[in-house]
């Protein structure tokens, strides 16, 4: 297991760059509040003296390869992916997001619908499930770990699996019937839900698990350690509130960064890896 990588020794191979660029990809709550998203850069623009531009990559992959190439100075990692980030791509973990009490996390959930015939977890055999990304603790890796863990089903031989793109996507595919079946985070469940794009008792929920972290915020290790410090203190110090928050960020209740620290809040996350077999190759 790897913790969180240095800067380098020699000041020569430091990154100070004009502009930083900070990313995530389209999943992330982050995502979800345009406006939230303008008052942390410009925030982030005060404390460090740099521009900020933002980048949306369209997936995990390529995330993770522009912060190993040092193109991507500050991301917003999913929660499984952060220890392919740290051990492979030079991604140094700060900060994740909280709820006002500085309370954190969301859980995993299998859902289905009223009538899908599905009652209970032992039901799931012989099924297809629908999941997120490969790379998504709550839309894969957890619950192919739980479900092997718990109820002796193994994907691929006891149950077939889907890939839908996105957690919203999987809700609202079983909502609308078109699947019986999903694992998703219950962050997304609870926001479509108030939000009314869910029909009330349009869906159940069979299983939840254990708590797990949010994503998890870092910058590039390369880069020069006085700006690093710089970007720690205007995420710690900022705040989602009114004014600089729309509604759908609100959803999910989280107003602040706090600390992260990966070989404590990260460590039921490196239980599933090893459950799913999973290492974290670097090539």
């Amino acid at each position: 297991m790897m913790a969180d990588a240095d800067a380098p020794k020699d000041p020569k191979k430091w990154l100070d760059p004009y502009t930083l660029v900070l990313g995530t990809v389209p999943s992330q709550s982050f995502m979800f509040d345009p406006k939230a998203k303008k008052a942390l850069i410009e925030h982030i623009e005060k404390i460090t003296g740099k521009q900020v531009e933002f980048f949306t990559y369209q997936t995990n992959s390529a995330e993770l390869e522009a912060m190993r190439s040092g193109i991507l100075h500050i991301a917003g990692m999913n929660t499984g992916s952060v220890p392919t980030a740290i051990n492979c791509a030079g991604f140094h973990l700060f900060a994740m997001t909280a709820r006002k009490g500085g309370g954190f996390g969301y859980t995993m959930q299998i859902i289905t619908y009223p009538g899908s015939g599905i009652k209970e977890m032992s039901d799931i055999k012989n099924h297809t499930l629908l999941f997120t990304s490969s790379s998504s603790n709550s839309g894969h890796k957890a619950p192919v770990a739980l479900l092997k863990k718990f109820y002796g089903l193994k994907e691929g031989i006891d149950y077939k699996s889907k890939y839908s793109g996105s957690h919203t996507s999987s809700i609202l595919k079983v909502a609308n019937h078109k699947y019986k079946l999903a694992a998703v985070a219950s962050g997304y469940v609870n926001a479509m839900m108030k939000d009314n794009k869910i029909p009330k008792g349009g869906i159940i929920k069979l299983f939840q698990s254990a708590t797990f972290p949010t994503t998890g915020y870092g910058y590039n290790y390369r880069l020069k350690p006085q700006l690093a410090k710089k970007i720690v203190k205007a995420f710690l110090s900022f705040r989602y509130k009114e004014g600089n928050t729309t509604k759908p960020f609100d959803k999910f209740n989280e107003t602040q960064f706090i600390p992260a620290n990966y070989n404590r809040n990260w460590r039921i996350i490196r239980d599933i890896d090893e459950a799913n077999n999973i290492s974290y190759n670097c090539r």
